[in-house]
This record gives structure tokens, sequence and C-alpha cells, in this order.
């Protein structure tokens, strides 16, 4: 059972799909109470909770549009599925069929959804939740908005365009690019759009990827530096053998990873604050940060330069946003395009640090002591070279 107070605020909501015609109340409707006035059965989505019967809501909004919301109170009054048989409330991961009442009237927004005969007819278009959860959606998911709509317009492209590549409903993006929150699944889909691994999406959506093992934590972070120093040095061959070495070290999750021992200030949005998402996705806090990028640029830059960036109190110039853009891995054009930063038009790194770029990556689930053993790997491949 999951219960509400589990969810998120901004993913309290019911995913409403359609409205029922009458071959789908024939079909899975006849144990639904009688349809009075106000009220409508509609197919909804997986459900975020388990909502009881009785559960009553406060607007309801178009997915593509989250601003465009109606205040209207939105009654669970009952519920069934495919088996024709009532419910005792919305059960969480379950689409389901819900009679539901809106008070005072039904809203136009809810008699324009088009008919259904069954589930998936139709994407998502309307959502139904409480005052606090649309609130909380407007507020936590306006900046990836923000850095979709910045992407389409330097790629010239469109919101249509951009979900037939990923392979979404172009509701889903249009949606993001309005302001509205972006589902995980999206998210993972647009990654290889953007050319971006899919931790690298998730953070710039202020989230951590559930599909990818997470940072491990500042304890190993501090060894990324050192590990780098000898992996940079080496030739090819044998940095294609310290990442052998690497991904025969299983990833250790959050149940016996490292606490991160730094506290997380970029929860804003701005060029350094999303710059220090990307690094956090590494494992790379501001110290470790600092020390890596000297390595693999040659430029020092304090730890406090990037404890200021985090909190969006340190100008982003090209020279940074360069040296990001080589321990990264992207292209410094499309990094300052993704994190909203001025021009930069910087040469390619040298492939020794594309190689340590790519390293930083495979290594940034690792613990302390798996991390300790690469960098003892890494000095022996480097006095035998």
């Amino acid at each position: 059972m999951r219960t509400e107070e589990s969810v998120r605020p901004e993913e309290r909501v019911l995913l409403v799909e359609s409205r029922a015609a009458d071959a789908a109340l024939a079909a899975f409707g006849a144990c639904l109470p009688p349809r009075a006035a106000g009220e409508e059965v509609v197919f909804l989505s997986h459900g975020y909770a388990d909502v009881p019967l009785g559960r009553r809501y406060d607007c309801c909004f178009p997915a593509d549009d989250e601003g465009a919301v109606t205040w209207v109170t939105v009654t669970v009054v009952a519920v069934t599925q495919q088996f024709g048989r009532p419910f005792d409330g919305i059960p969480h991961g379950w689409r389901t069929l819900a009679l539901l009442r809106f008070e005072p009237e039904v809203p136009a927004v809810v008699r324009a959804l088009p008919r259904a005969s069954v589930w998936c007819e139709h994407p998502v278009t309307l959502l139904v939740g409480d005052r606090d959860a649309w609130a909380a959606r407007r507020r936590e998911y306006g900046g990836f908005g923000h850095v979709l709509r910045r992407w389409t317009e330097h790629r010239r492209t469109d919101a249509g365009r951009l979900a037939r590549r990923a392979e979404v409903p172009e509701a889903w993006v249009r949606g993001v690019l309005r302001g509205g929150p972006p589902m995980d699944v999206l998210l993972r889909r647009l990654a290889p759009v953007l050319g971006l691994r899919t931790p690298d999406v998730f953070a710039l959506a202020g989230r951590t990827s559930p599909y990818d093992p997470p940072p491990s934590g500042a304890r190993a972070g501090a060894w990324v530096p050192e590990l780098v120093r000898h992996a940079v040095v080496l030739p090819p061959e044998g940095l294609g053998e310290l990442r052998r070495f690497v991904a025969g070290l299983r990833p250790v999750y959050p149940g016996a990873a490292d606490a991160p021992g730094e506290p997380d200030h970029d929860a804003a949005d701005g060029p350094g604050p999303l710059l220090m998402r990307l690094a956090r996705a590494r494992n790379l806090g501001p110290a470790a940060t600092a020390k890596t990028l000297a390595v693999l640029t040659g430029r020092h830059w304090s730890a406090a330069t990037y404890h200021a960036l985090a909190r969006g109190g340190r100008e982003v110039t090209g020279d940074l946003l360069a040296d990001f853009a080589a321990v990264f891995g992207i292209p410094a054009a499309d990094l300052a395009v993704l994190v909203g930063a001025g021009p930069c038009a910087a040469p390619p790194p040298d492939p020794a640090v594309t190689g340590a770029a790519e390293l930083i990556h495979d290594v940034r689930a690792l613990t302390a002591d798996q991390l300790r053993r690469a960098v003892s790997f890494a000095r022996s491949l480097r006095e035998r070279s």
C-alpha cells in the first residue's frame, strides 16, 4: 500500500485520459452507480497512491498548459476496473474507470475531453489535484522547462519533432515547455535526443535518476581527482585497461553507500547551480570539482568559487564553462545552451581529457574503498607505462 503522504506533493494528481463512451460503460461500468448531474465517468491512468472513495480535490488543469487551472471541487465517488467489480478506492499503480463529481458543475475542460472505449486510446490530457499540488508543480518544475525551451530554440526544432524523436506523446513535451513537471520516463527518453547521459538530464531537472545507481557520496568523490591525475597520463591502452578494471567493481546502492558529506546548495536555477548539479551527478562536490578541473584543464579555481556557483553567486565565464564542458564530456556550445550561459565556442578537449571524463562518469557510484582500489590500480598502470 502506498499512502498519499509518502508521495511528493507535486505528484498527488489524478491522470485523466478521456471520458468513458457508452461502450466502455457497458463493458466495464455496470457496477458503477447511475451518473447524476455534475458527474462524469473518466478513464484514469496509473494511480499515484491508494486513494479512498470520497477523496476531494480542489482543481483540474490541462497537462499541456498547467497554468490554465480551473478551480472546482472534485470528489471520487466510485471506482472500477476491467474486471467490472467495485473498488473501495483508486489502487496505487492501477488504471481505473472512475466516477467523479464536479461541484458546482462539470467544467468545460472536462466536457471537452474525448470519449474512449478503453484505456490508452488517448494520452493523459487533464490532471486533477489539490491547490497545494498545483502550486508545488508550478514552483518546482518551471526550471527544466527553461532548459528544454533553450535547447529547442537553439536546435530550431519544436515540441512535435522533439516528441517524435523521443517517442513520447507531444502533450508531455508541451506540458514541460509550459512549466509542468517532466515524467521520469520522459527525462529518460530525452537523454539520447539531447545527446546527454540519463543522470545528466535528471540532474538538470533537479532529480536523481531512478534508472541509474546514485552518486555514492563525498568521501568517495574525494578520491576522484587522484584517480584522474593518474588516468590522464596513461596511454590509450592503459586507460582502457583502467576502465575495464573499474567496470568490474560493482556499484553499491544507497543502503551501503557513503553518506554525502557536503550540503547540496544547488537547488536554485541559473548557469552556476545547473553546472554544479551536473558535477554532483558525477559525485563531485565543490572541493573535488576544484581539484579535478585543475588536473584536467590546468586552471585553478578555489573550492569557494564552486560553492558560490552552486548558490548562483558567481558569474559563469567562458573559461569556466569550457572547463566544465571538458570534465563533463559535453560540447561547450551545447552545455552553454543547456545551462543558459553565454555563447561558448571552446575547441574540443584533448583525447586524454575526453577519456578521463568518461572515467569520471564510470566511477560515480563507487564507494571510497572501491575508488581507493581503482587509484592503486591506476598508479600501478602509470608506473608500468
